[in-house]
């Protein structure tokens, strides 16, 4: 059998003598706690992930580190497990475990969630050799998935300086055509100072609520809702 092609983004590094361990944690000390637990749990055969069973959902992960974009040293498979009935506590984590990158998400997080943290983790994985140390790993992780995820002409679609307000629905249109979620999107904004510190605190006490009809998304420079979303692809 010839050697597997590696994807054009996915640079080469050996990872086979790697020892297994967790690279980056998501929430707070419970939630790592929370996955360390797992995690030893899984290397001492409480449970399995392959074959996947009811504890979780496993998937590739090739198509979000195509859609990260950076070519970057990912080990060569990616899988993703959405884990099922566990601590409520526990966010998510990357891993390398026998030989592969695992990253590891609560099957509960709301879709949204599930989608940045997914794409949060995958990249650790490859910015891992570079940024070993967690503050940095995160720091440069979050910065390709916006990139990525967020880019600066499309966020600039959505806010300028003149908004004062956003409805629930519109703030979940907001979310639902990014995939993540809208306290994300606010804080690339931020970060690219398309808001002021002033809108963002007052946008972040918004919680988005879906409506069941077709809304006005974009916003024109008056601050007048134009268009309409679901005309719109991600």
């Amino acid at each position: 059998m010839g050697k597997r092609k590696i994807p054009s983004n996915q640079g080469f590094l050996d990872f086979s003598f790697q020892q297994d361990r967790t690279l980056l944690h998501l929430g707070q000390t419970l939630a790592q706690r929370a996955g360390e637990r797992l995690f030893e749990n899984l290397c001492n055969g409480e449970w399995l992930l392959e074959p996947a069973g009811e504890f979780a959902d496993v998937s590739s992960a090739q198509d979000i580190v195509k859609q990260l974009g950076r070519r970057l040293p990912y080990p060569e498979q990616v899988k993703v497990a959405q884990l099922h009935g566990i601590e409520p506590d526990f966010v998510g984590f990357s891993a390398l475990y026998q030989q592969k990158g695992w990253v590891f998400v609560n099957a509960r997080a709301t879709e949204h969630e599930r989608c940045y943290y997914t794409a949060l983790l995958t990249a650790s994985l490859g910015l891992y050799p570079a940024y070993p140390r967690p503050e940095a790993l995160a720091q440069h992780a979050e910065k390709l998935v916006f990139e990525a995820f967020l880019p600066q002409k499309e966020v600039q679609t959505f806010f300028h300086k003149g908004i004062n307000k956003f409805q629930p629905a519109q703030a979940m249109d907001i979310a639902d055509f990014f995939r993540v979620p809208f306290g994300m999107v606010l804080k690339r904004a931020l970060q690219l100072e398309i808001i002021t510190d002033e809108q963002y605190r007052s946008f972040t006490t918004i919680r988005p609520l879906r409506s069941e009809k077709a809304r006005p998304l974009f916003v024109s420079k008056s601050g007048e809702l134009e268009g309409d979303f679901w005309d719109n692809e991600f």
